[in-house]
C-alpha cells in the first residue's frame, strides 16, 4: 500500500514539475475512464432493452393466453346455454309425455261412459299431446274433473231418487 501511495505522490509531482510524460499519463487515465463509463451505460442500456423485450413478449404470451381463455369460457358458456335448453326441452317433453300417459291409464281403467264424454275425454287428450303450456294442460285437467264431478251428482241425485221412490212404495220413508 504504502508503494501505492509512493507512486502517485511521484506521479502529481512530475506533473506540478511539467513534465510532458505525466500529461500523457493523466490524459491516457481520463480517456480510459470515459471509456469505462460509456460502456457501463451502455451495457445497463443493453440489460434494459433486453428486460423490456422479455417482459413484452411475456405480456404478449400472457394477453394471448387471456384472449384464448375467454374465447373457451364463452364456448363452454354457450354449450351450457345448449345443455340447459336441452334439459328444459327434455323436461317438457317428459311431462307431456306423462300427462297424455296418465289420461290414456284413466281412460283405461274407467268404466264405459257415454259417447260425448269420450269425445271430450279425446279431444282434451289431443289437446294436451299438442300443447306446450303447462297452464293449459293443467286448464284441460280441470275441465276433466268438473265434467265428472257433474256426471257423478247426476247418477247419485238419480240413484237416491230412485231409492226414495222404493222406500215410499214400501210404505217406509227413507228419513226418520
Amino acid at each position: 500500500m504504502d508503494t501505492v501511495v509512493a507512486e502517485l505522490v511521484n506521479f502529481f509531482q512530475a506533473l506540478k514539475s511539467g513534465d510532458p510524460f505525466g500529461y500523457l499519463i493523466l490524459l491516457a487515465l481520463v480517456l480510459i475512464g470515459l471509456a469505462l463509463i460509456i460502456v457501463a451505460l451502455a451495457y445497463q442500456r443493453i440489460v434494459i432493452k433486453r428486460f423490456q423485450t422479455a417482459s413484452k413478449a411475456t405480456q404478449e404470451n400472457f394477453e394471448t393466453i387471456a384472449a384464448d381463455l375467454r374465447k373457451r369460457a364463452l364456448e363452454v358458456k354457450r354449450q351450457d346455454e345448449g345443455l340447459r335448453k336441452r334439459d328444459l326441452e327434455v323436461k317438457e317433453r317428459d311431462e307431456l309425455k306423462g300427462f297424455v300417459e296418465d289420461a290414456n291409464a284413466e281412460l283405461r281403467c274407467e268404466p264405459k261412459r257415454l259417447q260425448q264424454q269420450r269425445q271430450v275425454l279425446k279431444g282434451s287428450q289431443r289437446a294436451m299431446k299438442g300443447s306446450v303450456s303447462h297452464i293449459i294442460t293443467v286448464g284441460l285437467k280441470d275441465i276433466q274433473n268438473r265434467m265428472l264431478q257433474t256426471d257423478f251428482k247426476v247418477v247419485t241425485s238419480v240413484v237416491a231418487h230412485s231409492s226414495k221412490a222404493d222406500l215410499d212404495a214400501a210404505g217406509g220413508s227413507a228419513y226418520p
